[in-house]
């Protein structure tokens, strides 16, 4: 009797010491899941909103405007609006530039990081001034260049057609139709340049050529567009290049 009890104390302190040791164990699955959840947590806090770097002369600057009413400004609300978070803008443009003018300025800004999305609007000028197409077509090469650099992907580049600039009241004293004309020729070497480079092109051309009736699209200059047109390619830009 003595042994059997013996034995049946021996069983009993054997299994509840086996079993204290299984409490003890780790769950190697729980550690694993909480060792992902960190990692994804690291990697959503890097993200951030996007960023956006916008190119081009008085039409990216937003001549004649208030700066929350520059069309990036504007394109960056109606984004937040629709769900997606950009940072502030970097403008790198100024009133009067041509395509080389751009390029000149890229060469001596500094950048210190690649952006989530780039924009170019240049042309204006060099239809104004008269310089040659083949002139402007070269430089959007070299300006390719510089945005490839600048660019975090593929598929973040979007080229904007040049405005009208004869449909505003400043106009009135031009030939609207030579000028409709030569705003088409380098609106078509700016889409064949997006068509053949893969990049997105929007189209806010017709817009601005609707300044002509309606006063309300140009600011108090005369000639450039107003907050309310630039709302309006605002929202153009986005559904083609974010929606």
């Amino acid at each position: 009797i003595l042994k059997i009890n013996f034995v049946l104390i021996l069983f009993v302190a054997c299994s509840t010491s086996s079993n204290l040791d299984d409490e003890n164990l780790p769950n190697n699955d729980t550690e694993s899941n909480i060792i992902e959840n960190q990692e994804l947590n690291s990697i959503i806090s890097n993200e951030g909103p996007l960023t956006l770097l916008a190119l081009g002369d008085s039409y990216t600057i937003g001549e004649g405007v208030n700066e929350d009413e520059r069309w990036p400004n504007q394109f960056i609300q109606v984004a937040y609006e629709n769900g997606v978070d950009f940072s502030s803008s970097r403008i790198i443009a100024e009133t009067g530039w041509k395509s080389y003018d751009l390029i000149n300025a890229i060469e001596s800004s500094n950048f210190e990081k690649k952006y989530d999305y780039v924009s170019l609007l240049i042309g204006v000028n060099n239809q104004f001034n008269s310089r040659p197409v083949n002139e402007f077509k070269n430089d959007l090469d070299k300006l390719l260049v510089s945005i490839n650099d600048l660019k975090k992907k593929s598929g973040s580049v979007l080229i904007i057609s040049i405005p009208d600039w004869g449909s505003s009241p400043f106009g009135e004293g031009f030939d609207r139709n030579e000028i409709s004309n030569e705003i088409n020729t380098f609106n078509n070497s700016l889409k064949s340049f997006a068509n053949i480079n893969g990049l997105k092109y929007v189209d806010v051309t017709e817009i601005s050529r609707r300044a002509i009736n309606e006063p309300n699209l140009i600011t108090d200059d005369n000639l450039h567009p107003s907050g309310e047109m630039y709302l309006e390619w605002a929202k153009k830009i986005f559904q083609v290049w974010i929606d």
